[in-house]
């Protein structure tokens, strides 16, 4: 055994004391492995100083067994640099073991509720459909709403169209469903019928433009001598008659 791993087991040298040569060697090849792979020489002899101040040296019925099973091989997780929980450069406490002995620790618990009869996950007791409370109500918030289906309301009463004249929406009904037109579009149509049944025919045609959308043409008097005592003008062979302007009528 060289002196640098004597040195390292300086804290375990009264248990060493007790073992033979051939559990001494042993020893001695598991701490010279640990130094080749990285291990400071100072992290594993406060490994075993912290190991052995943990236990009464009467409770050490087989230190050779003991050392190489509980005070040399290296606790924690997967982090090299983690030891029994802290990490070896900072001092700081490990979050990857912290989870671990969270995650037991949670383990633990859902197997005691369980035993109990209760909720693994609220500790509660559960309800007639298997499940408690809390976990209807969680079920209940993760289960997505249902899609609303908005239908167009449909009114109530005769069925409804647009003016065939003005476009107005009016209801299918007595006259509307012969003409197509609303009220005041058809008292329209009947005031305009009424004024041209009292033209004379010549003028009829001009006049009738009016409410189909066509220009209104002027009507002009007619030379016909079947017009002349209805308009009340005379004409001349050869020429327009004389029609009256806008103050002589009024006059």
């Amino acid at each position: 055994m060289n002196a640098q791993i004597y040195a390292v087991l300086e804290p375990v040298h009264v248990l060493l004391e007790q073992v033979n040569d051939f559990v001494a060697r042993k020893v001695a090849r598991e701490v010279g492995r640990q130094l080749r792979e990285g291990t400071d020489p100072e992290r594993l002899q406060h490994r075993l100083t912290a190991r052995l101040a943990k236990v009464m040296l009467s409770d050490i019925k087989d230190p050779g067994r003991w050392l190489l099973g509980v005070a040399l091989p290296r606790w924690g997780c997967g982090y090299q640099d983690c030891e029994a929980g802290v990490i070896w450069r900072t001092g700081a406490a490990c979050e990857i073991c912290a989870e671990v002995v969270q995650d037991k620790a949670a383990a633990r618990q859902r197997e005691q509720r369980l035993a109990q009869g209760l909720c693994p996950e609220h500790g509660t007791r559960p309800g007639p459909s298997g499940q408690c409370a809390a976990c209807e109500l969680d079920d209940a918030i993760a289960r997505p709403a249902p899609a609303m289906v908005v239908q167009q309301r449909v009114p109530d009463g005769p069925p409804r169209g647009d003016c065939g004249d003005c476009g107005a929406r009016i209801m299918l009904t007595g006259r509307a469903l012969e003409d197509g037109l609303c009220k005041l579009c058809r008292e329209e149509a009947a005031a305009l019928a009424a004024d041209q049944a009292r033209l004379p025919a010549c003028t009829r045609s001009g006049s009738a433009r009016a409410g189909t959308g066509m220009p209104r043409a002027a009507a002009r008097p007619c030379r016909a001598a079947a017009c002349a005592p209805a308009t009340g003008l005379r004409s001349s062979p050869g020429r327009w008659p004389d029609v009256p302007g806008p103050a002589a009528q009024r006059r």
